[in-house]
């Protein structure tokens, strides 16, 4: 009888355990991304974008903001930042394009620079349209600002899972 008993406590123990790594993966997963492995064009978090929330609280200074138009749709998430170097310039980070602008943001306009991300978060093409050479360091500069904020402000895990999300991360965003 104790032998039943000590298998259905293994049994159920195991399972909260496997529950909760999926659970602690999808919470810390800003945390996780920052802090993984990645090469000099790489932005892990950036395609993150795409399905996790990012929390204000990750990166003061800037503005984190989501978009619905039903239930149905997906949800549309960006960071935002205005007046970076001039009154009316704008940098605005989604989950494909990072995108530096004199004017306001989500205007289609020839005077930006954008950098384009692949699903891994690899930087796979640049653009300039009529703007300065600064543009390029300003878009890069606020990039690396937002991953150290986000390094710095995720709370850090419980259970620190790095190596599991590591792995997943190179199967799931490839």
């Amino acid at each position: 009888m104790k032998k039943v008993i000590i298998i259905i406590i293994s049994v159920i123990v195991g399972l909260v355990i496997l529950i909760r790594i999926p659970i602690n993966l999808h919470r810390n997963a800003y945390y996780y991304a920052t802090h993984m492995p990645y090469k000099s064009k790489q932005y892990p978090f950036v395609p993150l974008l795409a399905e996790h929330k990012l929390p204000s609280s990750y990166v003061p200074g800037y503005k984190s903001e989501s978009y619905s138009s039903s239930v149905r749709d997906p949800t549309d998430r960006w960071v935002l930042k205005e007046n970076i170097k001039q009154i009316g310039d704008s940098f605005t980070l989604t989950d494909g394009a990072a995108i530096y602008s004199l004017d306001k943001p989500f205007q289609i306009v020839s005077a930006r620079y954008a950098i384009y991300f692949l699903n891994n978060g690899y930087i796979v093409e640049e653009k300039r349209g009529k703007i300065s050479h600064t543009a390029k360091k300003i878009t890069f500069n606020c990039l690396n600002n937002i991953q150290n904020e986000i390094k710095q402000n995720a709370l850090k895990p419980k259970v620190n899972l790095q190596w599991i999300w590591n792995i997943w991360f190179k199967i799931h965003y490839r």
